[in-house]
């Protein structure tokens, strides 16, 4: 496994033995993939056993960055491990049904590229399941910004990724979010949530309304 494939699974500081992410945020996101995940399925970032256990309507399984441990777990599903950059998946367009993320994001240096990269293999009517850190609102997310600054070079596991964001400037819509505070003040709060690639109402819509502001002199809407 290279080494870009094998950060998926191990930088981030919440899939560490001492430092778990909490229970009840693990067991929501797993119910949540139990029931949406279907058909053709790229899981990034499974590290322990019971992220595979929900899946039952899965028809093919690329696991990107989990263990061989987890790779096994499913031995009734047609399991693929993948080893390769989750910002160059080996996917063509539109290969899967659902993309589920955990604690990946944090990891990489372009987690928008990834993003992308997600879009990009997942099809026109597919979902994207996520479940990471973030950076937090108002001052908790300035905190997070120095503590970064100050542990710049030191950890592989970003603190302070913006994930909603970085979903929406790659191109994709937040249709459910759900936070979650840990009670430690250690630790970064968490965002579960799902996304898809915008209708394609919406798509016209905004490029009419693009294409009639950048006309110099031109109303934006028509009879005016």
């Amino acid at each position: 496994m290279t080494q870009r494939a094998r950060a998926v699974r191990v930088r981030c500081h919440y899939k560490r033995v001492d430092s778990s992410a909490p229970v009840e945020m693990l067991h929501r996101f797993r119910t949540l993939t139990g029931k949406r995940a279907a058909g053709q399925v790229l899981d990034v970032g499974a590290f322990d056993p019971e992220d595979l256990l929900g899946y039952r309507h899965v028809r093919y399984l690329a696991l990107l960055g989990a263990s061989a441990e987890v790779s096994r777990v499913r031995a009734d599903l047609a399991v693929d491990p993948v080893d390769a950059d989750p910002a160059q998946l080996p996917f063509p367009d539109d290969a899967f049904d659902v993309v589920v993320s955990r604690f990946s994001l944090c990891c990489t240096a372009k987690p928008r590229a990834v993003l992308q990269e997600v879009g990009r293999v997942l099809r026109p009517v597919g979902q994207l399941l996520f479940l990471e850190h973030t950076r937090a609102p108002g001052v908790v997310g300035r905190a997070q910004d120095e503590a970064q600054e100050m542990l710049q070079g030191t950890r592989l596991c970003r603190l302070n990724v913006e994930v909603l964001l970085q979903v929406q400037m790659a191109g994709l819509v937040v249709r459910r979010a759900d936070w979650f505070w840990p009670a430690a003040q250690v630790r970064v709060p968490l965002v579960q949530g799902i996304a898809t690639h915008p209708d394609p109402q919406y798509e016209r819509e905004l490029g009419w309304l693009r294409d009639s502001i950048g006309r110099t002199g031109d109303p934006p809407w028509p009879g005016r």
